[in-house]
């Protein structure tokens, strides 16, 4: 048995702990940082879709922080148990390490639901890279021009979109009467489905697969509820994503649906924070407790857990909602609560044939953002929404095409930076 002590000991290396890293060194430049991760590398998880279609030469994120920095990184391995009272962690292979402080980082787990035959060859989760490789190493050995895609959401899309660029026969299955039902109304998401069937997506709403069927072994084809059956030669299982924590349940941690941390980014066990997919945080605009498992908010969690885990005390403002994609022939950036149920709302809508644009406001503060088409300016409405600025002085201009940063009061632009705040 191997027993290794750290100072400061990372689960999981993704873009929350790539950052956390960052920002322990800028307070602490000697402190030994020891990573364990269940991945062989580092990479940009939302750039796997591009990696499948070969859009992109790498997927790799940044730089390798590890070779200067005295951290040191132990890729493929696993911790199996956390001790939280005794800060010790037990990796599946036996090593014990004890530390001073940590930070979880173990990220989501695909949602995989009981369908008959989902074990069978050429059915996929697509959420980390092992799952790019797997379904490319597949698609290399045995020819699959049609793919079936059970999930609407933003992992659906996403997969969609690496397809689309392969030039496959597809099929998007979604329970929900609408694609995108958490991200766009019902109108954004008609823009959405237009631009797909113009593309050659087959749709089919509120149906779902309930069984995998094969033909000498291979996937032929998926059955579904409605009884319609959908030729498959390959089929993705991109419904969403959970929270990784079933590891935990005996660490001492608190745990709802995430790990739940306070405005530092700490559990309810002193030193050990949470960052990403992970951690349930507290809403920008509502307050209420959520996991937001997006790319932005894990980048910002991450450097927060960082910052107080070597000494600088900085409060998190709270998760935003927000995802961006470019699928088909559209572009789309949605924000914040956009399905309002609030009647003190107000909506404000500019549209044409191919771009849709909808604020949503309560209390003279943007609270929810969606753009379809042209996405130029999206960054602006979203700091406005993230920085919680009355809109009152601009109102009547907020979706004028020539809107921008000259149209606001000078003391508001010092809260602004370029672009949207999505970074990959």
């Amino acid at each position: 048995m191997k027993k290794l002590e750290t100072y400061y000991f990372i689960i999981g290396y993704s873009v929350a702990s790539w950052w956390c890293i960052q920002s322990i060194r800028e307070n602490d430049p000697v402190g030994f940082i020891q990573v364990v991760s269940d991945e062989k590398t580092c990479y940009s998880r939302p750039l796997i879709t591009y990696g499948l279609g070969r859009t992109v030469d790498s997927i790799a994120y940044q730089g390798k922080i590890e070779e200067s920095n005295k951290v040191q990184v132990s890729y493929e391995s696993r911790v199996e148990r956390l001790d939280a009272r005794k800060k010790m962690a037990f990796l599946a292979d036996g090593t014990e390490i004890s530390f001073e402080k940590a930070l979880i980082a173990s990220g989501g787990v695909p949602i995989i639901p009981e369908i008959t035959g989902r074990e069978k060859p050429g059915i996929f989760t697509f959420t980390r890279q092992k799952d790019m490789e797997n379904i490319a190493s597949f698609m290399y050995k045995k020819p699959a021009k049609n793919i079936v895609i059970l999930g609407g959401g933003f992992i659906g899309l996403k997969t969609c979109e690496a397809m689309m660029n392969m030039n496959k026969n597809i099929t998007l299955v979604e329970l929900a009467p609408r694609l995108l039902q958490n991200m766009l109304d019902e109108e954004g998401s008609y823009y959405l489905e237009k631009s797909l069937l113009r593309s050659g997506v087959h749709i089919i709403k509120e149906d779902t697969i309930v069984s995998f069927e094969e033909e000498k072994g291979n996937l032929s084809d998926v059955l579904l509820k409605s009884g319609r059956r959908i030729p498959a030669d390959l089929a993705v299982i991109a419904i969403g994503v959970r929270p990784h924590v079933d590891w935990l349940r005996s660490s001492g941690i608190e745990i709802n649906r995430g790990i739940v941390v306070d405005e530092f980014q700490e559990s309810s066990c002193p030193d050990i924070y949470a960052a990403g997919d992970v951690a349930e945080t507290r809403h920008l605009l509502t307050g209420e407790r959520s996991v937001v498992a997006i790319w932005p908010e894990a980048v910002n969690q991450g450097r927060v857990a960082g910052w107080n885990m070597s000494g600088r005390v900085v409060s998190y403002p709270g998760s935003l909602p927000m995802n961006a994609v470019e699928i088909g022939e559209k572009a789309l950036v949605s924000a914040g609560i956009v399905n309002p149920t609030d009647d003190n709302c107000e909506i404000i809508i500019k549209k044409d044939r191919e771009n849709y644009k909808k604020l949503v406001i309560k209390d003279d503060c943007i609270i929810g953002v969606i753009f379809i088409g042209d996405i130029e300016k999206s960054g602006i409405y979203i700091n406005l929404m993230r920085q919680k600025l009355p809109v009152q002085a601009f109102y009547e201009k907020l979706l004028e095409p020539n809107f921008g940063l000259i149209n606001l009061p000078t003391q508001y632009r010092k809260h602004f930076v370029k672009g949207a705040g999505i970074e990959v």
